[in-house]
């Protein structure tokens, strides 16, 4: 969707509360066919009961299903709460002004051909905009579907939807910037018998944006979760806000971000910009204060389902209890695959499970309570109670085979009383796709208002989802105020080139190697020669960022090689690089030993301070084996982030390698992560490669780049 708005949220809260609660409704537009875009508001306003008084605008009819038709929005009642305008985009402007005159709270604008379409539509949406501002209106769409409030039955959409089932009770609400697939997450809610709050789209948000719609939402009591499908947040540090308020009232935002794929990479000099793109920004900074981002459709409403179906867990640890010794196998590849914990039981635990089962199972978890459970099905029941009290077990998925409809009931009736009493999230999982369950028995399990799955897969996946989010909310609860650093003194900000921007990190305490500027082949054996073979030449030029492309790098091993390689690196960048101003030629002393790791902080324009960590050198672009942090992340953040590298256990001495110094890694990211927040008219600094040496040797920028903002 596009936006084309003056102002997107300059209208009153009053207001769009006034347009999700509305005690009355107008329809403009109306239909007497149920079908049709001005009739199926009325058909569902009546399937749900609403109770507020409704309103059909009509210039074709006297009366639709009893209702008299009014002829005009100027003919209704003054203070209508929200109008529905079903009706082509010629005439909108004038019926969003007309309902602003009339002191209207709120309107649904379905018509599509605005912003998302081309620049006139654009033209149209901004002026569309201005006229529901001007009357403090809040004006959801244009290009939407609408919004069904189901706590309250109000439903102003023309998609089809339903009541809740069952009513009252935790909830989760539904906001997506596609209309369509709004109602594709809302039936996969009820089809998990998740109880709805609201469902809305918002479409090309000429006025209203999630932004707006989560900031009253937030404020309401048994909402659980929101399920957020987003193309694009306009608004980020609004959003980040909100994200803080989500956390701190333990609502969880689960967030499907679409186009993915070809996300625009960040303008940047460094190797940070070309890994780490807007949506890995965007995600390190969300992330931090909770929020969950789901890949696939399929894992969000999984996700969510538990999440406002289960309590909070209560450890990181999740029990898996099957009765099928391949399903125990795979749920212990599948854990290890998405890095879930699935924790040793304590000792007494294990003795008990011990006695439960045969001689011939092995009492651990995950657990296989074999074919015994047929021939005594309470055993399902003693060995999740069982399960559910060890104190590492925050979670349990009990996924079992569906057996003939005998052995299915007997299941439930034994697993039902112990599951639906647990203080701690279950799913109940019953392998076999999709193949029919007795009714019955899924009524049950829905009723005892436990998550039914039918992967255990999905099932591992939404605890795991549980229990990162779970992790992170810990996490900000209990982080440290960070460190205060002063700002670079950079001193101007025209480019800067290697070696100065090794003298400003230097001064600021992390450490380079031993070195010299030289402008000629002699300084440089003078410097070579002061410093002790190998030594490393470098180009050093403000306009040459990358000297490894153009030839700008070599290492020289003795005082005859340094002249040739001197010369002939000034001779190819001044092929390659004629415009190029050299500094001179740095001369450094070669460190050897150690990983390479590069660590880059960016400022972004929309989302904040961030630093990069990842595996550095020349390869950091193509391995891609990085993660993105806030820049005030405390040392435990840092800790988690760089754990989960997949170069990381070597560099913790896995397998007989060398232990790094870790500790000293984490300082320099609290450095230059510091350093940058302190430097306003700083954009980016990169270490690459910062070589981390064996465990008490600490670190050393080999390479480093700073950039002012332009």
């Amino acid at each position: 969707m596009t936006s084309a708005s003056p102002d997107s949220h300059k209208v009153s809260r009053k207001a769009i509360e006034r347009l999700l609660h509305p005690r009355s409704v107008a329809i403009v537009g109306a239909s007497d066919v149920p079908e049709s875009i001005g009739g199926a508001p009325i058909a569902l306003i009546d399937r749900f009961g609403y109770g507020g008084d409704v309103y059909c605008v009509s210039r074709t009819r006297t009366q639709i299903n009893g209702r008299p038709c009014i002829d005009s929005i100027e003919s209704l009642p003054y203070g209508v709460d929200a109008v529905i305008l079903a009706i082509p985009r010629a005439g909108v402007p004038d019926a969003v002004a007309a309902a602003g005159r009339r002191g209207v709270g709120g309107a649904v604008v379905f018509s599509s051909g605005y912003a998302e379409a081309d620049l006139n539509g654009a033209v149209q949406q901004f002026e569309l905009a201005t006229a529901a501002m001007k009357y403090d209106l809040a004006l959801a769409g244009p290009n939407c579907l609408g919004l069904i409030n189901f706590t309250e039955s109000i439903p102003l959409t023309f998609g089809d939807a339903s009541p809740n089932r069952r009513v009252g009770g935790p909830s989760l609400a539904v906001i997506s910037q596609s209309g369509a697939m709004s109602l594709a997450l809302t039936y996969a809610a009820m089809a998990q018998d998740i109880t709805l709050s609201y469902t809305i789209s918002t479409g090309n948000e000429a006025v209203l944006g999630i932004e707006d719609y989560l900031g009253v939402i937030l404020g309401e009591e048994g909402i659980r979760a929101v399920a957020l499908l987003i193309e694009q947040i306009r608004r980020p540090a609004e959003f980040i806000e909100l994200a803080r308020v989500a956390r701190q009232r333990g609502v969880a935002l689960c967030v499907l971000h679409t186009g993915r794929g070809v996300r625009a990479q960040a303008a940047s000099l460094s190797h940070t910009g070309a890994i780490a793109g807007d949506q890995e920004v965007m995600r390190a900074v969300l992330a931090r204060e909770g929020v969950l981002f789901i890949d696939s459709l399929d894992e969000l409403i999984d996700t969510v389902c538990v999440l406002v179906k289960c309590p909070v867990p209560s450890a990181y640890g999740v029990g898996f209890m099957t009765d099928s010794g391949a399903a125990k196998t795979y749920a212990i590849d599948v854990s290890d695959d998405i890095g879930l914990l699935l924790p040793e039981l304590s000792p007494p635990n294990l003795r008990k499970l011990a006695k439960e089962l045969p001689e011939y199972a092995i009492a651990s978890n995950p657990v296989d309570i074999t074919a015994m459970g047929l021939n005594d099905p309470s055993l399902y029941g003693r060995v999740a109670s069982l399960l559910l009290s060890d104190e590492e077990v925050g979670c349990l998925v009990v996924s079992s085979m569906p057996g003939s409809a005998l052995q299915g009931t007997q299941q439930v009736e034994a697993l039902l009383p112990v599951l639906a009493a647990a203080d701690k999230p279950v799913i109940y999982t019953i392998m076999g796709g999709q193949s029919p369950l007795p009714a019955e028995n899924t009524l049950k399990i829905l009723d005892a208002g436990l998550p039914l799955f039918r992967s255990p897969e999905r099932a591992l996946r939404a605890a795991r989802n549980v229990m990162t989010r779970l992790r992170t909310v810990n996490e900000a609860d209990s982080r440290v105020a960070p460190r205060q650093y002063g700002a670079l003194n950079v001193g101007s900000s025209e480019p800067i080139s290697e070696h100065e921007a090794k003298e400003i990190l230097s001064r600021a305490g992390l450490r380079v190697p031993a070195g010299e500027l030289t402008n000629d082949a002699r300084s440089a054996e003078a410097a070579a020669a002061n410093l002790g073979y190998p030594v490393m030449l470098k180009i050093v030029s403000a306009q040459i960022v990358h000297k490894s492309d153009v030839g700008g790098v070599a290492v020289v091993a003795d005082k005859k090689e340094l002249e040739r390689v001197f010369m002939e690196m000034f001779a190819r960048i001044r092929a390659s690089c004629p415009d190029a101003v050299v500094d001179g030629v740095l001369v450094e002393k070669v460190v050897s030993g150690g990983v390479e790791i590069i660590i880059g902080a960016r400022r972004d324009a929309n989302w904040g301070e961030t630093v990069l960590i990842g595996l550095g050198g020349v390869w950091a672009e193509f391995v891609k084996d990085a993660v993105v942090i806030a820049a005030d992340a405390d040392r435990n953040e840092i800790l988690t982030a760089f754990g989960s590298l997949r170069g990381s256990s070597s560099m913790r001495g896995a397998r007989g390698a060398e232990a790094s110094d870790i500790d000293a890694l984490v300082s320099a990211v609290e450095l230059i992560g510091g350093i940058l927040r302190a430097t306003p008219q700083c954009a980016e600094i990169e270490v690459n490669p910062l070589l981390v040496l064996p465990n008490g040797g600490g670190v050393i920028a080999l390479d480093a780049l700073i950039v002012m903002q332009a």
